[in-house]
């Protein structure tokens, strides 16, 4: 029963791509019909010709069978070309569909699908999972065209082993029942040992993900050993996963292949007797050991197809995880332009598990055209707060409105056109300056204007070609080109986190002046331990312990507040 449900699971889950690709599945399909035709026609007609050559007929009798028999190779030697041709063709575009399905759902995903799954497990389910040997791009279309092949040959050459000799037949094929014991009695090691072993792939990306895009930090801290410790490790436990699958397909495939040897001695001298006392003909013996020996193959297909299923079983579970993670509520407010208020309402947060809030009942209110700078300790809460506001995280308490409408409440387009957000942690794509700029949004300015706010100008060629993550850029250059992308969305409302800290003094004073100048109607806020910064500020919230501590212009606080002084003592 078990192995009757993940069958309907796997096969339910491929049902949407087939019936997207039906002609491609079509046309496998028919080769496929042809192939069997041709497979098990070849040795009945072998059969004919020797009783008849052994019957002492003329050569000129059988001549036109003996033809027939080579247009049969021939038709098969092409279609053994042709068919597994189309099956890898089919494999290519199901796995190509299946990626832009999950891609597409995966860029749909809230913040909080990110903070649970890493990155290097990710991509083991968009790659390994999906292209990786024997897996659900083998599966969906030669996974299940070869044990359909399978089981119309090994029924077609049983049926005509039946009509030649029926106690032969049976006795021949009685083995055949075990392997479905066997599948049946190894189903749940099967699953619990693919289900392991992408975990280790996934935990190996995992390591290898976070050891070269942390490379700087692996070397600075001389990290090396302990990283190549921690590697060993996890190959240890990659190599133990992949030998108790290896294991258990060798023992299914060989105990195959050992049922179907019995079933051949069985014909061999069963037939060899039955030819001998004249109950049947020498073509007939031929005949059942040629279906003996094709089925071979079959059998072993069949079998195998049930441990594919397993394999294939793991990887629709990890992907259906994804599928199914489910999103906060999706809204259809939109915020109508201009922006008159941003107002935060007794807010709070905490991560989940956690006992305490990390925000407590905050209140603010900003309006467009201020410029207003949080500043506190490593740890004050600065960066919840701004995702807060940007809606990456959604309030545990109170709220952030604009227009008197939830932040969190808002459709993702609406929020994307109200707020320009820079994280901390700036990402850069392969692709050029002006790619990475635009991401693929149109823009009421043009490219080269916003290049002049952000303090590009002609330092960096907006047509040059970046590395995965910026690499060859200083960490004030990528700040640029990620303020650049920011401005490109031409909003009404900016949050930066800390990102003027990556800029020299000079440079940040001409992209204030900038701003000044170009957006002066927008809503600026922005997270800093610079005093620089702060001072280009209209005011300044001080955040301690999550919640705001004091308030007013930078002059003003740093006259009055020796602690937040030693704010910037350093800097």
């Amino acid at each position: 029963m078990a192995l009757l449900g993940a069958t309907k699971h796997v096969l339910g889950w491929f049902a949407p791509y087939w019936r997207h690709r039906w002609k491609g599945i079509s046309w496998v399909m028919l080769i496929t019909v042809v192939s069997i035709a041709l497979s098990t026609t070849y040795p009945i007609i072998f059969k004919y010709v020797i009783d008849a050559l052994s019957a002492g007929r003329e050569t000129s009798d059988v001549q036109f069978y003996v033809w027939i028999i080579l247009g049969i190779g021939l038709a098969r030697t092409l279609t053994r070309w042709i068919l597994p041709s189309s099956r890898y063709v089919m494999n290519l575009i199901l796995g190509m569909d299946i990626k832009l399905f999950h891609f597409e759902n995966l860029l749909r995903k809230d913040p909080a699908f990110f903070n649970e799954y890493r990155s290097g497990d990710i991509i083991t389910r968009f790659s390994d999972d999906i292209d990786g040997d024997v897996k659900l791009a083998w599966f969906g279309n030669s996974g299940i065209m070869r044990p359909i092949e399978a089981g119309f040959t090994l029924l077609f050459s049983i049926g005509v082993m039946m009509t030649l000799h029926w106690k032969l037949t049976l006795l021949a094929v009685s083995p055949l029942p075990l392997i479905v014991w066997a599948m049946s009695k190894t189903e749940h090691l099967q699953h619990e040992a693919y289900k392991k072993r992408q975990q280790t792939i996934s935990h190996t990306n995992n390591i290898l993900e976070s050891a070269f895009s942390g490379i700087r930090i692996v070397i600075g801290f001389v990290m090396e050993q302990a990283q190549e410790r921690l590697f060993q490790t996890n190959m240890v436990d990659r190599k133990n996963a992949e030998e108790r699958v290896v294991y258990i397909r060798s023992f299914l495939e060989s105990l195959g292949s050992l049922i179907n040897q019995v079933g051949l001695v069985v014909i061999l001298f069963l037939g060899g007797y039955y030819v001998i006392h004249d109950e049947i003909t020498l073509g007939t013996f031929y005949a059942f050991i040629a279906y003996m020996a094709g089925i071979t193959e079959p059998i072993w297909t069949i079998s195998w197809f049930f441990v594919s299923l397993k394999m294939a079983e793991s990887s629709v579970d990890r992907l259906e995880e994804i599928e199914k993670f489910e999103n906060k509520p999706i809204h259809d407010n939109v915020v109508q332009l201009p922006i008159n208020q941003l107002r935060i309402n007794n807010l709070h947060f905490r991560f989940p598990g956690e006992d305490m809030d990390i925000i407590k009942a905050l209140d603010l209110t900003a309006t467009p055209g201020e410029k207003i700078g949080i500043v506190g300790e490593v740890g004050s809460g600065k960066t919840v707060l701004l995702k807060l506001i940007s809606g990456w995280f959604v309030p545990t308490g109170g709220s952030v409105e604009v227009n008197h409408l939830r932040i969190d409440d808002l459709r993702d387009a609406s929020r994307a056109q109200i707020i320009g957000y820079v994280p901390q942690d700036i990402e850069l794509f392969s692709g050029t300056v002006t790619d990475n700029i635009s991401m693929g949004r149109e823009s009421s300015k043009s490219m080269e204007s916003i290049a002049q706010v952000a303090v590009i100008g002609g330092e960096l060629d907006l047509d040059k070609v970046l590395e995965q993550g910026g690499v060859g850029l200083s960490g004030g250059q990528r700040a640029r080109v990620a303020l650049a992308r920011a401005f490109y969305g031409d909003t009404p409302i900016y949050i930066f986190d800390d990102v003027t800290s990556a800029l020299d003094l000079n440079t940040e004073k001409i992209l204030w002046q900038n701003i000044n100048s170009d957006y002066s109607e927008a809503l600026f806020l922005v997270a800093t331990h610079r005093e620089a910064t702060a001072i280009e500020m209209d005011r300044v919230i001080w955040i301690k312990d999550g919640q705001i501590h004091q308030e007013g212009q930078h002059a003003q606080l740093l006259r009055l507040h020796p602690e937040y002084r030693s704010l910037f003592a350093q800097d």
